[in-house]
């Protein structure tokens, strides 16, 4: 892949999970974590729904 993963606040695949759909963001600002927010409220739902089909 060709990201710098060393760039700060920026959003870029997570160089060792990237195959598993991982995202990474090094020293996000408050704006940045704030837009972040809900696709981390998304993935937990996403992950509860499938731990309690179980």
């Amino acid at each position: 892949m060709e990201y710098n993963f060393k760039e700060y606040n920026k959003v870029i695949p997570h160089p060792v999970y990237a195959w598993m759909g991982w995202i990474s963001i090094l020293n996000p600002s408050k704006e940045a974590f704030e837009k972040l927010k809900p696709l981390i409220q998304e993935a937990y739902d996403l992950s509860l729904e499938k731990f309690n089909k179980k």
